[in-house]
């Protein structure tokens, strides 16, 4: 086509939707549409437009070896671009649908949940974090990552400027669930704070990326990669000496899931946890404290069995 390849097409069409959408949704469907634009010049047929036959084949193979989740976003990133192309989705075909069908009943597994880092499992890692620079900051980030219930990519984007004067709460400017920037505010607990401001003490920070990386003992002045947050939660809590099993359960999502756990044992309902989170979705937040939520409904049954024998 004019000489022009279809990488660059495909970096042309998202070029365009810069501003539109947050970096990381862009950087996913760009990824994804990729796989399929690979797979259709393999085979000599056209990705843009697509056949809907041709999805379906590319969702047929994919399901032979990829989870449900990941297929379904190969699948949205073929209709975003169609969209962003001025073209019919041939994704909404039935070819396509039944094709998705066929997928999840082959591979009925639900997603697998992170493990909730709850504030008893955060205590004892906490506790286990060494009193150095980096310590500092992983006490403080695990604390602060808690208290919010934010997603790693939220924590990796803080700022010393989103923090009020006294440490108490930090603006949450934007997040997956809001990608037009209303924001939210978050409420940091008094050990939170202290453990804050320890770590911006030891750090002599005063401005820019709150949570950073450490290179050979020197501070970066950039903010801190969504995937070395994940990495650091697990040594953090190998360091604590927790079981090989919960360390390899954690992920960048497990104070959030954590959070949400322990404020459902606490009694909040669901409307409060959805504010302090920043979600949208009922069923999200249902799959993240379902467990919690099994756990809380029979110590009660079994509190009130006791309750009728001893009468």
């Amino acid at each position: 086509m004019n000489g022009i390849t279809n990488h660059q097409r495909i970096d042309a069409l998202f070029a365009r939707c810069e501003g539109a959408y947050s970096d990381n949704t862009l950087r996913g469907y760009q990824n994804d549409l990729k796989h399929f634009q690979a797979w259709c010049d393999s085979r000599q047929l056209d990705w843009l437009p697509a056949e809907p036959a041709a999805i379906a084949a590319f969702v047929d193979e994919q399901a032979q070896h990829k989870a449900i989740a990941t297929i379904k976003h190969r699948v949205d990133a073929i209709k975003f671009a169609h969209r962003m192309a001025d073209l019919p989705p041939p994704t909404e075909n039935s070819t396509v649908y039944l094709s998705l069908r066929r997928a999840r009943r082959a591979r009925p597994r639900r997603p697998r949940q992170s493990a909730g880092l709850t504030s008893v499992l955060l205590e004892k890692i906490v506790a286990a974090c060494p009193d150095t620079l980096s310590g500092l900051r992983d006490a403080a980030l695990l604390s602060v990552g808690y208290d919010t219930l934010c997603r790693s990519h939220e924590l990796a984007a803080m700022q010393i400027e989103h923090l009020n004067e006294d440490r108490t709460r930090i603006r949450i400017p934007i997040s997956k669930s809001d990608p037009f920037g209303e924001g939210r505010t978050a409420y940091l607990s008094g050990a939170t704070t202290k453990r804050l401001g320890a770590w911006l003490s030891a750090a002599s920070l005063s401005k820019g990326p709150l949570f950073r990386g450490l290179h050979t003992r020197k501070l970066s002045d950039r903010h801190l990669a969504t995937s070395s947050i994940r990495r650091l939660i697990k040594f953090a809590a190998t360091r604590a000496r927790m079981d090989a099993e919960v360390v390899r359960s954690l992920s960048g999502h497990s104070m959030r899931v954590g959070a949400a756990q322990d404020m459902m044992i606490a009694g909040s309902d669901m409307i409060g946890i959805m504010h302090a989170g920043g979600w949208k979705s009922h069923a999200v937040l249902s799959r993240y404290v379902e467990n919690a939520s099994a756990e809380r409904m029979h110590v009660r049954r079994w509190a009130g069995l006791r309750e009728v024998s001893a009468g």
